[in-house]
């Protein structure tokens, strides 16, 4: 039974394998744009489990595999903090955080230039680039300036480091007649630990002004950025000159048929390296994805009163994150050749609906106790309650389970209020909008969607329901809708 050997590979793309992640990765139209040199800054927002890291490894190979030389330049936001520049003079105005940011992208690149050339890591009077020097390079490409700021820091003995041998003197000449050449900073994490304060909004806000600048400035600098889609807005928000960026921002998301093909990526790239296929062709039709997808899964499953399709169902409960999905195919795969199934079917994902909850609360948590410390209180405290809310009864639960029992601290303050609690719950995609139309149909609404709903205690919000997404229900045990339909679920309960 290929269920028991298959395997659907690692959850995280920036902790696959080269190999592994691009013989499943699934490229969008829209991931071309970050190729272009054309396009200066460019910024990837998405939530959590999206693939922000797998589309900017996708990016730095592109690049790496074309002949043009390049330098590409792969890092962390943790890369980039002050201390790793010696940097300790403190910064009180916008202005000083721009000028800071930009002596630290500048020194990064020297660093790497440095690097290609052989000399001491540890030397910061090579690597280390001051705002003054900055100025001088208006209208000058990037590279061609800090090559010849590295010639003349030798040439003036300001730098103990020497050259060696006449293969980095030959190195040296070569790097210099590269001062056209072009560099890529691919930034990841950048906003990993943000807190919404106003020193970090601040902070995180006026680097994307030092972009903006060094892009304008100088010549042969392209910037590739991932940002979480919660805290945009509120650099957006904060920072008058973060209104120009909006043009930089690509938001990253799957519909439904190219989750579909992501989900058929992976099953093809199992099938061969795990059970023994033959080279599989990339399936490019819909019919071709399907019939991968049903190589492992029964072709469609109940959801609520009706039949859908499994990748729908998939895409459901995995709140549209690739990550997520992965995760709920292994467990539901673990169900099925338990019961000794030949496909995954619905009874399997029921039984590790529960546990497959309880894996995104954790995550939920693990994203975002830097901002709310009680946050595990705070979700559990849903436990048994309705699904779907008005707004009325979601502030009364949350007065009655939550705010009146336990301190709740978000961003840095303590809050009591209800509203302020709902709307940092919005913000993590815990809950969502529901406006139902006219015909009974429904739209589902997020915060980086509508950022205006839970604004204000007096205003309704256009009407709409506050609903706990699926992913979580089963978890906490949350009322379904009709409950004449309690008994087609299997409860995992703990």
């Amino acid at each position: 039974m290929k269920l028991k050997i298959f395997d659907f590979g690692n959850e995280a793309g920036d902790d696959a394998s080269s190999e592994e992640l691009f013989s499943y990765f699934v490229e969008q139209e829209s991931f071309q744009a970050f190729l272009s040199s054309r396009k200066r800054l460019l910024v990837s927002t998405a939530r959590r489990g999206m693939g922000k890291s797998a589309l900017l490894r996708w990016v730095a190979r592109r690049l790496e595999e074309d002949a043009s030389g390049d330098l590409v330049i792969s890092i962390r936001g943790s890369d980039l903090v002050r201390e790793r520049f010696g940097l300790s003079n403190a910064l009180r105005t916008p202005n000083d955080y721009i000028h800071d940011w930009m002596v630290r992208i500048c020194s990064l690149i020297n660093r790497y230039l440095a690097k290609e050339i052989g000399f001491a890591m540890s030397d910061d009077a090579i690597t280390l680039v001051e705002t003054a020097e900055i100025e001088g390079y208006k209208n000058r490409n990037i590279v061609g300036c800090l090559v010849d700021r590295l010639q003349t820091l030798l040439e003036k003995g300001r730098t103990t480091t020497k050259i060696k041998s006449a293969n980095e003197i030959e190195l040296l000449k070569r790097v210099a007649a590269g001062r056209e050449r072009r560099v890529w900073i691919i930034l990841d994490d950048l906003d990993a630990t943000f807190q919404n304060t106003p020193e970090e909004k601040q902070s995180l806000g006026t680097f994307f002004s030092a972009c903006r600048y060094l892009t304008r400035d100088v010549t042969g600098l392209n910037f590739r950025v991932a940002i979480r889609t919660d805290v945009w807005p509120f650099i957006r928000r904060d920072d008058e000159a973060s209104g120009k960026l909006d043009q930089y921002r690509e938001e990253l998301s799957w519909t439904e048929n190219q989750f579909l093909k992501l989900i058929s990526y992976r099953i093809r790239s199992g099938l061969m390296q795990d059970c023994g296929y033959s080279n599989i062709d990339i399936p490019s039709t819909h019919q071709e994805q399907l019939h991968l997808v049903n190589e492992l899964f029964v072709p469609e499953m109940t959801w609520g009163d009706k039949m859908v399709k499994t990748y729908k169902l998939l895409y459901t409960l995995s709140y549209e994150r690739p990550r997520w999905a992965i995760q709920l195919c292994k467990l539901a795969q673990k169900a099925a050749v338990r019961s000794n199934r030949e496909f995954i079917s619905r009874e399997d994902i029921d039984e590790v609906w529960g546990a497959y909850g309880s894996k995104r609360i954790d995550d939920v948590v693990a994203e975002h106790k830097h901002q709310c410390p009680e946050i595990e209180e705070v979700l559990t405290a849903f436990r048994g309650s309705e699904r779907l809310l008005s707004k009325d009864a979601l502030l009364a639960w949350i007065k009655n389970h939550i705010s009146t029992h336990m301190d709740v601290t978000i961003d840095g303050r303590s809050v009591r209020d209800q509203i302020s609690i709902a709307r940092f719950l919005y913000r993590i995609g815990f809950l969502v909008a529901r406006s139902t139309n006219t015909d009974d149909s429904y739209e589902h609404y997020r915060f980086d969607q509508m950022p205006d709903f839970l604004s204000a205690r007096t205003n309704d919000d256009f009407g709409v329901k506050w609903e706990i997404h699926p992913c979580y229900r089963e978890a906490l045990d949350i009322q379904k809708l009709n409950i004449s339909h309690k008994g087609q679920f299997h409860r995992l309960r703990r």
